[in-house]
């Protein structure tokens, strides 16, 4: 019996240690950098760290959302409505004060969705999916339905296409909000409250935690996430687009559940959040470099979803039931001796 739990519990740490998305990815990364030509190239794997920073920021937010057990399906209207609103205000007002007043927008946005959601608990998909229609809308009409360049030497490719120390500035902002999000998952009493509210609401609220209050600051801290997310996109591409990265809300859902965060919510890491964004950054840059159709893209990460969320359900019940079940075989068989 002791040796039993003692299998089970080691199962269990080793799993809290080393989440499985990190195995595929290193899995994936291997078979890539064997199968697909210029995969390993050292211009080729910082161009995919560039654009998995990106939805590595966006990611963080949606995961503090997902922990709550909601979803946040507005943030690819957000950061076209950052792009939209920076780009209209970048020449009146300069760069600095045309980004803040973007990261605004979709900060406004964020708490728009906390207010509905957190005061009189609407279901988030209905009310994220609306918000999605609504700021959509608002951005096509700021700029007529049609994208608009910033103007000439303005300043404003340092986010998206520039440097800091070397590194390209997605990466740096991508490891300074892994950093952040840690640091308010583990290290701050909002953090646990997201877990508690995410295992259960009604629980929640029992044990004396402001669950409406709680709800509403994760929709606003995912919103500033998604700001700067927002920021970065609109420095790379150099123009207010309506249209601007309208999957994000579904890659960045679809990279925290491969990195093994349950939709359910009350659980997950940001380890997680990192390796399910690589696993995703790496398919659509091997996608890329294949010249595959966006629709083969679309396929590999819809079946990797798929996959990983039934792995996960396929792993847990094996660390649930798995080692029970081994206990009581050890039982039976001392009672039969």
């Amino acid at each position: 019996m002791r040796a039993a739990g003692l299998s089970e519990r080691l199962a269990i740490g080793v799993r809290r240690a080393l989440p499985t998305s990190l195995y595929v990815l290193t899995a994936l990364a291997i078979v890539l950098a064997l199968a697909v030509p210029r995969f390993a190239t050292q211009g080729n794997l910082i161009n995919l760290l560039r654009v998995a920073g990106i939805l590595a920021i966006a990611a963080y937010g949606q995961a503090i959302v997902i922990i709550t057990a909601g979803l946040d399906f507005s943030i690819g209207s957000a950061v076209a409505l950052t792009s939209v609103v920076t780009v209209l205000l970048v020449e009146p007002l300069g760069t600095p004060a045309a980004f803040a007043c973007g990261a605004a927008a979709a900060l406004l946005t964020g708490a728009v969705n906390g207010v509905l959601i957190g005061g009189t608990r609407l279901p988030p998909f209905l009310v994220t999916l609306g918000m999605l229609i609504f700021v959509h809308g608002l951005a096509s009409m700021l700029v007529g339905g049609v994208p608009m360049e910033a103007p000439a030497g303005m300043g404003m490719a340092w986010l998206g296409k520039g440097t800091l120390l070397g590194v390209p500035t997605p990466i740096v902002l991508a490891v300074v909000g892994f950093v952040a999000v840690a640091c308010l998952l583990r290290g701050t009493t909002l953090g646990r409250y997201w877990y508690l509210v995410g295992s259960s609401a009604r629980a929640a609220q029992l044990a004396g935690v402001p669950v409406g209050l709680t709800l509403c600051l994760a929709y606003v801290v995912g919103g500033a996430f998604v700001a700067v997310a927002g920021m970065v996109l609109t420095s790379r591409v150099g123009s207010g687009q309506p249209n601007l990265f309208p999957t994000l809300p579904f890659e960045a859902i679809a990279a925290c559940a491969i990195g093994g965060l349950p939709l359910t919510g009350g659980a997950g890491r940001p380890t997680q959040i990192v390796a399910g964004v690589l696993i995703v950054a790496a398919v659509e840059n091997a996608v890329v470099l294949l010249n595959l159709s966006s629709s083969m893209q679309l396929i590999l990460v819809g079946a990797l979803m798929v996959g990983s969320v039934t792995l996960q359900e396929v792993e847990w019940r094996w660390l649930r039931f798995g080692g029970r079940a081994q206990i009581r075989g050890d039982v039976a068989g001392k009672v039969r001796s």
